[in-house]
């Protein structure tokens, strides 16, 4: 057995998970960051699920080995692949009956894994590893039903997410609600986005169903030189992902807490929920980067008109009590 490593500072070690733990809320250069080995699922790996305090949003970084491949499994929780680099190909399928459909991805691409559809990854290059950064909502689903078997050993079939369509790995159309349906999306960052004035100033974006999920939400955000997003606070676990440019990002509390944090391309922040944060360019360049959340506050909570900023409603009651003193029973 291969001795593990020394754990790097500021991280920790999961024996029973068999995940690496970065702590904080941004995590640099993923394409060289450590790796630790996780033998059931035949790959070296690292977990990005504390950053910030996370308890619902998953962010697996997960690398394979020349010509190898994942065991096939299927899992009820939401999830998609962004392949940092590498090339290789995934096969799915919904029902037991359906022939495998094919999907082809590499660096730059990301992908959906519709909820319990049977998966399986491969490398297709036999002498270079790939290595994929996954967002999933697996987390929040264990808390919720206090099961492991809920997730990964579920009957149900999500038919009308994904029931092994021809065109389903090839869609890309806009919706009446301005959201992209897609479920494969290639190069990143070069992916044409509208322009975004409600999401701040210089801005461009593009919203995205992925995999039919309904709590994991995709975005691309770029910010000309010298944009800036507008001051928000959002009621969602969330991660970004440079795809290109450099970045400046505030974050602060009504406590007074207040940082300043310098990434950009290749890096993994974080922000904590609950806080306000201001994202915006630096240098002469624009940038780009990939915004996951998990949207099952806003869901919750009713709010659909703001995917940015998430305020809470007020509920206050116009009335404490309905009248009753003119109610006659019918009966």
């Amino acid at each position: 057995m291969t001795e593990r490593p020394p754990v790097p500072p500021g991280m920790r070690y999961d024996e029973r998970r068999q995940w690496l733990l970065p702590q904080g809320i941004v995590a640099r250069n993923l394409a060289e960051h450590p790796l630790f080995p996780r033998p059931k699922r035949n790959s070296r790996a690292a977990a990005f699920d504390e950053l910030a305090g996370n308890t619902t949003l998953g962010i697996h970084l997960s690398q394979m080995a020349p010509g190898g491949t994942k065991p096939g499994h299927r899992h009820v929780d939401e999830a998609a692949l962004y392949v940092i680099y590498g090339y290789g190909y995934s096969e799915m399928r919904q029902s037991d009956d359906a022939p495998m459909q094919r999907v082809d991805w590499k660096a730059g691409d990301i992908i959906s894994i519709p909820s319990n559809a049977w998966h399986q990854h491969f490398n297709a290059d036999p002498d270079n590893p790939t290595l994929q950064l996954a967002f999933k909502n697996t987390r929040w689903l264990r808390t919720l039903f206090g099961s492991r078997d809920f997730v990964y050993e579920n009957d149900f079939r999500f038919v009308d997410r994904y029931d092994d369509e021809a065109d389903y790995w090839t869609r890309h159309k806009m919706m009446e609600n301005g959201i992209i349906d897609a479920n494969v999306l290639h190069d990143l960052a070069r992916e044409p986005l509208a322009p975004a004035p409600d999401h701040g100033e210089m801005c461009h974006m593009n919203r995205y169903q992925m995999g039919g999920h309904y709590m994991l939400d995709f975005s691309i955000v770029e910010m000309e030189r010298r944009g800036r997003t507008r001051a928000h606070k959002p009621m969602a676990e969330e991660a970004l992902y440079g795809l290109s440019g450099r970045f400046r990002t505030w974050i602060w509390d009504e406590d007074g807490n207040e940082d300043l944090i310098e990434w950009g391309e290749g890096d993994l922040l974080s922000p904590p929920l609950g806080v306000w944060r201001r994202h915006t360019t630096r240098g002469h360049d624009p940038a780009r980067f990939l915004h996951v959340r998990n949207n099952f506050f806003n869901i919750a909570m009713g709010n659909k008109t703001d995917n940015v900023h998430t305020p809470i409603p007020n509920r206050y009651p116009d009335m404490i009590e309905p009248d009753y003193s003119g109610y006659v029973d019918p009966s």
